[in-house]
């Protein structure tokens, strides 16, 4: 509180001369209160300020001092100060309540309290019993609806610590299209839903879009546009046996779906996971390469610079979107299952060679390893698929081994063809797993290495294993010639294309042997299907949480930025004259409210 400052016929009160600035002035009554017979606020002569200061000039012109006690003249400004303060404390409990009200708080008071109770089976929506199920009228709650495109859904599926609750909605949600736009990078860049909205109780259908941040309302169900799966897309998948001479066929079904298939001695189910129609990837050539041993059927770090939208690399990226894709798992008997990842269409990894990609993993965990096989001139499967059955032919074998050693001996020296066609033999014998090798059955170029070190000295092998190997391309690409004839095709042409196919063909064939499945299936033909998944809520705290938040930004700024400020002015008779006395009081003591108090007194205290 400043001091109080009195104003006397003519000048200053001498008793008010260095009074401590809290301390109440003498004859002032105490603050809030009003003494008996003094004007009251609003009420009388000396209510206002400026008759305050009439009634002292006319007491300084020497009128007739007034009857009675004194006058009490009083004022007060910044009110919303102490609002303030109300309106903050009241806003934690509004915010409080309105996450109450938009959590899970009515929705265990229907499992306590309802008869409902959770369910944590499987099956389909419209075999769980009504226990399971939450009315149309629930207050409140938040679940998620899935809608493939060309059906209805009235049914959101609540998460629950312990299993799902199902809401049944006072509508049904309608998916008349679903519209998704990637950018170059592969990752979405809108994806939108085309619904219609059917009421239950009037046959009313509204027609909405739904984007991401742009939900649609309805009878206070907000609904958002939260992602988006597949909703059961048809695919044909044709079978390619990896054991030689094993016919393929072809099988069909839905995403989500399973079929059985069997070779007679083993049943497998295969379960169709997802389809992806767009995959892009980065294909930039690293030159530094990493030096993969495609053998090992590991793919992983010599793919993971040309493989994968997440990859980081310092180089310039080059996307492309290599096409289609399906994923899919065999389990067997037991229940063990693998899953697999091929593409539909061949890739070029950057070498040059057009290869289709098979990969395969044992846990989701593990990333995905890749078998590369070689496309053929037609872009498809069916060059390799001949070479592998006719490297399992015995007799076809036996040909190309004598039309090998025709053309690679010279008519002169006919004394090395028996020679050569021991070596030949026993080359592509070893690699296409007919010999045993140290009392083991292996394939491939494995078989090669370790008939390499248990018949051949240590300071022979570099030199033996290159020839055994310059023999070995040979009578693999006699043996593809002859495949090619079977089929009517003519022979291939002598190129670097047709040196790199048989390359990545002799490195296919070697690691196909490790192959975990019998068989691999390739996306032939497919059906699109999407769904949208949205998030259905229905909150009703949140208007009061928006309350909450617009008092709690009032009251702040009230309590910070308003100034509680009281006046009084105290008028009595003295003498001939009157003596006015002036208090100022204030909730936060600042150099504002000094020289508001100084302005204020030279206003009504001053005799002009």
């Amino acid at each position: 509180m400043h001091p109080a400052q009195h104003a006397q016929v003519p000048g200053r009160h001498p008793q008010l001369q260095g009074e401590h600035p809290r301390r109440q002035p003498e004859g002032l009554p105490p603050q809030g209160r009003r003494p008996a017979g003094a004007g009251a606020r609003g009420r009388g002569p000396a209510h206002r300020p400026d008759a305050g200061r009439r009634r002292l000039e006319g007491e300084a012109a020497g009128a007739r001092h007034p009857t009675g006690k004194g006058w009490m003249v009083a004022a007060k400004a910044g009110a919303a100060n102490k609002i303030g303060y109300i309106a903050a404390h009241s806003a934690i409990v509004l915010i409080c309540l309105g996450g109450l009200f938009d959590g899970d708080l009515f929705v265990r008071a229907l499992t306590w309290f309802g008869g409902k109770t959770v369910y944590s089976g499987g099956g389909f929506v419209s075999e769980v019993k009504p226990e399971h199920r939450l009315p149309p009228s629930n207050p409140t709650f938040r679940g998620n609806l899935v809608v493939s495109e060309g059906t209805v859904s009235s049914t959101a599926i609540l998460s629950q610590s312990d299993g799902i609750l199902l809401q049944e909605l006072p509508f049904a949600v309608e998916l008349k299209k679903f519209i998704v736009e990637y950018y170059p990078t592969g990752m979405p860049k809108l994806f939108a839903s085309d619904i219609v909205i059917h009421d239950k109780e009037t046959g009313e259908s509204k027609e909405e879009r739904i984007e991401v941040n742009h939900p649609a309302s309805y009878r206070g169900v907000q609904i958002y546009q939260s992602s988006f799966d597949d909703g059961g897309s048809r695919v044909k998948l044709k079978a390619l046996p990896m054991a030689g001479g094993a016919k393929s066929f072809e099988v069909e079904g839905t995403i989500g779906s399973s079929s059985q298939i069997t070779n007679g001695d083993e049943k497998l189910t295969l379960e169709y996971t997802a389809l992806r129609v767009i995959n892009v990837e980065n294909m930039t050539n690293d030159a530094g390469g990493s030096g993969a041993d495609v053998r090992k059927v590991d793919l992983r770090q010599a793919l993971n610079s040309r493989l994968g939208a997440a990859d980081k690399t310092p180089t310039q990226r080059e996307m492309r979107n290599v096409g289609p894709s399906i994923t899919y798992k065999l389990r067997d008997e037991a229940g063990q299952a693998r899953e697999f990842h091929n593409y539909m269409l061949p890739v070029d990894t950057g070498d040059g060679t057009p290869v289709f990609l098979l990969g395969v993993r044992t846990a989701t965990s593990e990333p995905f390893r890749y078998l590369r096989l070689p496309a053929d001139e037609d872009g498809s499967m069916e060059g390799f698929v001949r070479l592998r059955a006719a490297l399992h032919d015995p007799a076809m074998r036996e040909r190309a081994v004598r039309r090998y050693v025709l053309k690679a001996v010279d008519p002169q020296r006919p004394e090395l063809v028996e020679q050569l066609t021991a070596s030949a033999s026993r080359a592509v014998g070893l690699f296409a797993g007919a010999e045993t090798v140290g009392g083991r059955q292996v394939s491939g170029l494995q078989a090669i290495s370790d008939f390499m070190e248990t018949a051949v000295p240590e300071a022979e092998r570099e030199r033996a294993a290159e020839v055994l190997l310059r023999i070995l391309n040979g009578t693999l690409l006699e043996l593809s010639t002859l495949a090619r004839e079977t089929q009517g095709k003519p022979p291939l042409v002598e190129s670097e294309a047709t040196a790199r196919f048989m390359t990545q063909g002799v490195l296919a064939l070697s690691d196909i042997s490790l192959y975990p499945a019998p068989v691999t299936f390739q996306l032939d033909d497919f059906t699109q299907v999407q769904a949208s998944v949205f998030q259905v809520a229905r909150a009703p705290g949140k208007n009061v949480v928006y309350l909450g938040c617009l008092l709690l930004i009032l009251g702040v700024f009230a309590m910070l930025y308003v100034r509680e400020r009281r006046l009084w002015v105290w008028v009595a008779p003295d003498g001939t004259g009157a003596k006015a006395t002036m208090a100022l009081s204030t909730n936060r003591k600042t150099l504002d409210a000094d020289r508001e108090f100084e302005q204020l007194r030279s206003k009504l205290l001053t005799i002009p």
